[in-house]
């Protein structure tokens, strides 16, 4: 339902959003289905802050890279001579063709249409017969670079400079995750796939415990216990600790298929799962003997395209009996994921009716209040109205 005769952009709109979560109301339907919404989260949220396209090891050589779309901009990310990750626009600055496509690795950033070639920076290397050209100057042609930083094994851009650093906007994170050693851990799996639904819902239900007996009730539901009290923390990130025995990463009835846990994983780490989410966009999870993680390219208000990857220690990938125990894991990923994309569905069905008022959170959903309330403060409230 859309205020009748108000902007949505109008913050009085927002004023429940931004109350305590036992106190707050949710967002609003438009905040789902609106395209001008959308258009604004993409300049104000997705453009300004830190982005997580991957895991390092998908990139071990120099010229190994990807091609991407991310919120209407082409891009490569592609290591360099120096081990560095860039990211840069997939767009030739000759003539407008796409540079590069799929993944794969290359010596030089060829374009098919005319040759002009680039280095793993960006910078213009070759443009054959431009000399010939008035006033020509490769250096004033290479590719459009972007900010990169990685932290822990994981690439993260920014496609508008300015704000803090990665490691400033994380904050207390690096700490709460040093027990799982993350650096070493490989990636085992990537599965990409559509949901007919907001990027915000997809992360919200990964981040709040009151669905799991309603929708895991037969998968997973029977390993968790309540999730233990919010911790105070410093950084644009929240944090659930949920408290188990065994990983879960495995279907309830299949404990006995773990691997062993995580070398060197001792007290509460052990004992349980970290779920963590990095705003705006990146969720992941830590448990007793791996880790998983998602990547989020939002397509619209109502799709999202998302990419799964599941790490494991680097020993443990190197068994001889790894992918056949692997085959556990994968069942367990694909049986949850498709019980939270179908109700998320039908979320996003009842949202693009004008019959949804905003509601109220119960004592198990305080991340995605906390969510709710960061984004009006970023995407309603503009830096520059911040900053007055």
């Amino acid at each position: 339902m859309s205020p009748e005769g108000r902007s949505i952009f109008d913050p009085k709109l927002y004023a429940n959003v931004l109350r305590p979560p036992l106190q707050a109301e949710s967002l609003p339907a438009w905040c789902y289905t609106s395209e001008a919404f959308h258009g604004r989260e993409i300049e104000e949220i997705f453009y300004r802050n830190w982005i997580c396209i991957g895991r390092e090891d998908t990139l071990p050589e120099a010229g190994d890279y990807r091609a991407f779309e991310y919120c209407g901009r082409k891009l490569i990310v592609i290591r360099g001579q120096d081990g560095r990750i860039n990211v840069l626009d997939n767009v030739c600055r000759h003539r407008g063709t796409l540079l590069l496509t799929g993944a794969g690795r290359v010596k030089v950033i060829l374009c098919p249409f005319h040759h002009w070639g680039y280095g793993f920076d960006g910078v213009l290397r070759g443009a054959p017969t431009m000399e010939q050209t008035e006033g020509f100057d490769k250096r004033e042609y290479g590719l459009k670079a972007y900010e990169v930083e990685t932290w822990n094994g994981f690439i993260f851009m920014r496609l508008v400079p300015g704000g803090p650093g990665l490691a400033e906007a994380m904050g207390d994170m690096d700490r709460l995750v040093a027990p799982y050693n993350l650096p070493d851990m490989a990636l085992a799996r990537s599965k990409t796939f559509t949901v007919a639904c907001n990027w915000k819902l997809f992360i919200d239900v990964f981040m709040e415990d009151y669905h799991v007996k309603p929708v895991h009730k037969s998968s997973i539901a029977g390993t968790y216990t309540a999730p233990e009290p919010l911790e105070r923390i410093n950084g644009d990130f929240a944090t659930i600790f949920n408290p188990h025995q065994g990983t879960s990463a495995l279907l309830t009835g299949e404990q006995y298929l773990a691997f062993p846990p995580i070398l060197g994983l001792t007290g509460k780490a052990a004992a349980g799962t970290r779920y963590l989410f990095f705003y705006p966009t990146f969720a992941y999870a830590c448990t007793v003997d791996c880790m998983w993680f998602f990547e989020i390219y939002p397509e619209g208000p109502s799709r999202t395209k998302v990419v799964m990857n599941m790490c494991f220690p680097r020993s443990t990938v190197a068994r001889a009996d790894f992918e056949q125990k692997f085959k556990a894991y994968e069942t367990r990923w694909a049986v949850s994921m498709q019980e939270d994309v179908d109700v998320l569905e039908r979320q996003q069905a009842g949202f693009e009716t004008d019959q949804f008022t905003p509601g109220r959170y119960s004592p198990l959903e305080p991340v995605v209040s906390m969510f709710a309330s960061w984004l009006v403060r970023h995407a309603i409230v503009t830096p520059q109205e911040r900053a007055r």
